[in-house]
């Protein structure tokens, strides 16, 4: 049953396709209309973080204008197991805002939980899911632009230049330095599995986008996004090991050339790399000696202070919202940050061990999902299909340092690869959506063959 439910099973296969085959006969030009607003939110949601929170909106508006041409659609969208974990994790957050000690803040916890309403804003085009890949790629690629104008300083001219933040020693673009961090291992995810495994004109983008995602990383001087994308090479490789997709020659020459091109990207970085390196070292040294005073050791205090709120309230934590306050009343000198920089902590400490289970059940959702998408639609999709999984384990990797389900850009990234993932979609022909004797859909009775004999035997 539990299996079943990450699978999707529930899902109505034939009801879905039918579903596909109405609104393609009834609305053919909202259709084009439909992908083109995601794609813009795609794109778009990568920009500053103003833009980020409005880049959906049109698609938004547009899915309420088409409601009736796209049902029941839109009941399998919102149906899918990603949406409905993150429906109960939602109603954990606000029972439990009864003993936190800021429901304010709480509710703006709750309020990122929002971005899986893309799950089923774009699940109208999801046959148009490469489409979409594409979309989100070239909206890492405009971001990146930014990086390269703050690291020129907008080439001197200051229109340009005021359009990126400015971080000493710090290359990020228009991000903060640590949500742009996070948001790069998630666009190496993206990247990777072309770049190990793909073939020809796919593995020449995957190496691009790769290589470009690890610079980036680099460039923000987010450490704990550097740990996450060398571990999420580590893994990328070991899964291709295990699947038989790398063999150990590909597999070395490879790692040799990640190793030159972080050399190389370090040689062009210059101070502000080898400043974050000596901080590192003086940090640690400094946390051995009991000392937390530096940023890395306030990110290591945090970590201990979630701990002991979890641990003291380790079934229900001290509430959504409730770890800086809980943090203040424990050790009022703490200087604390809103949270604990690490996703399971600070899950642990505001919503207990419930609240763990359900964000593992939200992942393990959308990674199943993705995963057995892609060896379904692998023949047609080939390995940026598994893009999105992938940039969903980054994700996670980067949640390590950083409590990505609160920030509100990696929120977004989060809820906008969850759309790409659904457990089910439709495999239609352009030309389903009329009958096998050319009747409209609406006229026929029964499954036309070629919707039919694209679903049986699927699970």
């Amino acid at each position: 049953m539990v299996i079943g439910f990450f699978d999707g099973q529930y899902v109505d296969r034939q009801a879905c396709d039918l579903a596909f085959v109405r609104m393609h006969q009834r609305d053919p030009i909202g259709d084009r209309l439909h992908l083109l607003f995601a794609c813009f939110g795609l794109i778009a949601m990568f920009g500053p973080v103003t833009l980020t929170e409005i880049a959906f909106a049109p698609l938004a508006v547009f899915f309420v204008v088409r409601v009736f041409n796209t049902f029941p659609i839109w009941i399998h969208g919102f149906g899918q197991p990603v949406v409905l974990a993150a429906i109960a994790l939602a109603g954990w957050m606000m029972l439990t805002l009864n003993w936190s000690g800021d429901p304010a803040h709480g509710w703006g916890e709750i309020a990122e939980l929002r971005w899986f309403v893309l799950v089923g804003l774009v699940f109208p085009v999801i046959e148009k899911r490469m489409v979409l890949i594409a979309a989100m790629g070239i909206g890492i690629a405009l971001a990146q632009l930014a990086q390269i104008l703050d690291a020129f300083d907008g080439f001197g001219i200051e229109p340009l230049a005021n359009l990126v933040q400015n971080h000493p020693g710090r290359i990020a673009g228009w991000w903060h330095p640590v949500v742009g961090g996070s948001i790069l291992v998630g666009a190496l995810g993206l990247h990777l599995p072309a770049m190990l495994f793909g073939t020809g004109r796919t593995r020449f983008l995957g190496i691009v986008g790769s290589s470009s995602a690890i610079v980036g990383v680099m460039a923000t001087g987010t450490r704990g996004a550097w740990i996450a994308s060398v571990l999420l090479v580590v893994i990328s490789v070991l899964i291709g090991v295990i699947i038989k997709q790398l063999h150990w020659q590909r597999m070395l020459i490879l790692t040799i050339a990640l190793v030159v091109l972080a050399m190389v990207a370090a040689m062009f970085i210059g101070d502000g790399l080898r400043d974050r390196l000596d901080e590192t070292r003086t940090e640690l040294t400094e946390i051995m000696d009991g000392e937390y005073d530096s940023y890395t050791g306030l990110r290591v205090k945090m970590g201990q202070i979630a701990f002991e709120a979890g641990a003291g309230h380790p079934f229900v934590g001290v509430g959504a919202g409730g770890y800086q306050s809980w943090a203040n009343r424990h050790d009022p000198d703490s200087g604390v940050h809103a949270h604990a920089h690490n996703s399971l902590l600070q899950i642990w400490s505001t919503l207990g061990i419930v609240g763990v289970v359900l964000w593992a059940i939200v992942l393990i959702a959308v990674l199943v999902a993705g995963w057995r998408l892609w060896i379904r639609d692998q023949g047609s999709e080939g390995f940026y299909g598994l893009g999105p999984t992938c940039a969903i384990l980054g994700l996670i990797l980067a949640s390590l340092t950083d409590s990505v389900q609160l920030n509100t850009q990696t929120a977004a990234l989060l809820g906008a690869l969850a759309a790409l993932c659904p457990s089910y979609r439709p495999r239609l022909a352009p030309e389903a959506s009329r009958s096998h004797d050319n009747r409209p859909i609406g006229e026929y009775t029964g499954m036309p063959e070629s919707v039919g004999s694209s679903v049986v035997g699927d699970n």
